[in-house]
């Protein structure tokens, strides 16, 4: 229950203060086009606390590979984009913490 009262937190911050959450992560204002992006990452961690939450059984597995392919997605996105390097880079390291949480407990749950 931990984690999902924390990845719903987290999405609740991403998707209502993109902005502070990029000061505090990148020490710099986002802009436009990363402001949607932690919108709609903050929306997709809300819907995954929600079920979560609702079906852990059948939702940690799933949200554990989701989270891993959102990582390698912005492992990629750093190695190809200079620029988006170090948020990229972060993004990657929370993706692959809150997998590990998902996938931790995995096979006791079921």
């Amino acid at each position: 229950m931990f984690l999902e009262i924390l990845r719903a937190l987290y999405g609740l911050l991403e998707l209502a203060a993109p902005n502070a959450v990029s000061g505090a992560i990148l020490g710099s204002r986002p802009d436009k086009r990363l402001r949607v992006v932690l919108r709609i990452l903050g929306a997709r961690h809300l819907v995954q606390a929600a079920l979560a939450m609702r079906r852990p059984r059948a939702a940690h597995p799933i949200g554990g590979v989701v989270d891993l392919l959102h990582s390698a997605t912005m492992l990629t996105l750093a190695l190809l984009d200079h620029r988006r390097r170090r948020a990229a880079t972060l993004n990657a390291a929370v993706a692959a913490l809150f997998a590990a949480g998902e996938l931790r407990g995995t096979s006791s749950r079921t």
